[in-house]
């Protein structure tokens, strides 16, 4: 059980090296004809749906023999292209990193999806007012309550920073894969990807290709937290004498424990504010599949997560699934069946494809990105 800093807060509600071999895909698309597929991301409000439903919702992009491709849209006609990471912020807009395309997309609470920042197949790198810059595979996000996106550019090795009206800043690291701990561009990452903002506004990193979980200060200050750089493993302890292994995403909870999914070893680990680690789901180098206890739960490639108070989402990429750990760090299936890759809308458990990216938008419910799509899910509490 994870140590519980506010009792009061037990009432509010917030937010593959070692996984033995590649997951096959099998696209397969199953609809639902009790739920078809409107343009209504603001669900549950539609009139012909009941409060307290749930399920798997479009909100943008489709699935089809011709569906792939990065195209502004609204709903439906919109496309993307392999999208990973997504955030929400305080408005309701979803912001969606396309490693494919090299782009950032925007997606407003209407469901209607622009480019933000980038330009469709420009790689490079390069600051700059909306398409103007250039990425290379950015890949996960984070935003602030000013509607300031923060994400990692992995194939730049750099945190970068878009502004409200798409200007695009270098946060920290200098273009060179490295691991150096210092202030702003004499920083080094190493494809870093998952990125978090916490309540103090530091960012949290996870540094993929260092296998360590970096932090950015408010000032610009660099600092390695855990892990140990260049040393793929698996261990509990402190600061430097923890191991990960190509961990790929990071979340923060409001009493400033840190979890990280710790990709390459198919677990989800958290970081006490002491700097201690630990285990929460999932074990080391076990690719599987099963609900349960910290000790008998199993994951798959896992890559994304998203916080809600006590309770944690996690994108179970490897088994096409969602899962929930909660405070007693008891993980069940949310959503999506195990071993299953193909979308199926509608009812839940209905069905996933490799879910890359999942985060809490301010209704209450969860936006995903998976295949070509981003879908709302809407769980049982």
């Amino acid at each position: 059980m994870r140590p519980l800093l506010r009792c009061a807060a037990l009432l509010a509600a917030l937010g593959l090296a070692s996984c033995g071999a590649d997951v096959g895909i099998g696209i397969g698309v199953v609809w639902h004809d009790d739920h078809p597929w409107p343009n209504h991301p603001d669900w549950p409000s539609w009139p012909d749906r009941p409060q307290g439903a749930t399920g798997l919702f479009p909100i943008a992009g489709d699935v089809c023999g011709v569906c792939t491709g990065s195209a502004d849209g609204a709903g439906s006609a919109a496309r993307f292209n392999a999208p990973e990471g997504i955030a929400a912020d305080a408005l309701g807009n979803l912001y969606v990193a396309e490693p494919a395309s090299a782009t950032i997309r925007k997606v407003t609470p209407q469901g209607a999806v622009t480019t933000l920042a980038g330009a469709r197949g420009a790689v490079g790198y390069a600051d700059g007012d909306g398409n103007a810059a250039r990425f290379n595979l950015p890949s996960r996000l984070s935003a602030d309550a000013q509607g300031n996106v923060y994400l990692t550019d992995t194939g730049n090795s750099v945190v970068r920073k878009i502004t409200p009206a798409g200007s695009v800043g270098t946060v920290a690291g200098n273009g060179t894969c490295g691991s150096v701990d210092g202030r702003m561009t004499s920083a080094q990452f190493c494809n870093p990807k998952g990125i978090a903002l916490d309540r103090r506004g530091n960012l949290w990193i996870a540094d993929t290709g260092n296998h360590t979980v970096r932090r950015i200060d408010s000032a610009g200050n660099v600092t390695t937290v855990a892990g140990s750089p260049g040393v793929c493993g698996s261990a509990d302890g402190r600061g430097g004498t923890a191991r990960f292994c190509n961990p790929q995403d990071v979340g923060v909870d409001e009493w400033d424990n840190v979890y990280v999914v710790d990709t390459g070893n198919s677990t989800v680990r958290m970081i006490k504010p002491s700097g201690e680690v630990s285990t929460l789901a999932g074990q080391a180098g076990q690719c599987g599949a099963t609900d349960g206890s910290t000790t008998v739960s199993r994951l798959c490639a896992p890559s994304g997560i998203a916080v809600e108070g006590n309770d944690l989402y996690i994108a179970d990429t490897g088994n096409a699934t969602i899962r929930r750990i909660n405070l007693d760090n008891v993980t069940s299936t949310v959503a999506g069946v195990a071993g299953r890759q193909g979308i199926a809308l509608g009812a839940l458990p209905g069905g996933l494809d490799r879910p890359a990216g999942v985060a809490r938008a301010p209704d209450g419910s969860f936006a995903l990105t998976t295949h070509n799509l981003v879908v709302k899910l809407l769980p049982a509490k």
